[in-house]
Order: structure tokens, then sequence, then C-alpha cells
């Protein structure tokens, strides 16, 4: 036995739940395409650099503690 308001009442909350995933995905696709314009003009702007293929590219030569820190105390 159903209420004879309940399949309204389902069928209003399917359509708006359907129409909510179609607008989160249609936001979802418009910040890929601005994420991905903005890779590409980052790319562009880094043409004619040379990669920095240091190990610690901050350009610190030491760290002052003469070796790793092993926490043994030894």
């Amino acid at each position: 036995m159903t209420k004879p308001g309940k399949a309204e009442k389902w069928a209003g909350r399917s359509a708006r739940l359907s129409a909510a995933l179609r607008e989160n995905l249609k936001r979802r696709k418009e910040q890929a395409r601005g994420r991905k314009a903005e890779d590409v003009a980052a790319a562009d702007a880094d043409i004619g650099t040379a990669p920095d293929f240091r190990r610690n590219p901050g350009g610190k030569v030491g760290g002052g503690t003469g070796g790793p820190a092993t926490g043994r105390g030894g």
C-alpha cells in the first residue's frame, strides 16, 4: 500500500536530482576546460627555459646539520 502522493514525490525528487547532476557535470567540464587553457598558457610561457634537474633546486648548499638527521642520538 502506497500513499497517493508518494509516487509524485519520488518522481519530483528524481527529476530534481537529475537536473542537479546535469548542472554539476556542466560545471566540472567548464572547470576542466579552464584548467587545460591555463596549463597550455603556462607551457607556452615556459618555452625556451631549461628544466631544472638539480636534486635540491632551491640553491642552498648544505643544510648546516652536517648530515642526515636520523633521530637516534648517536
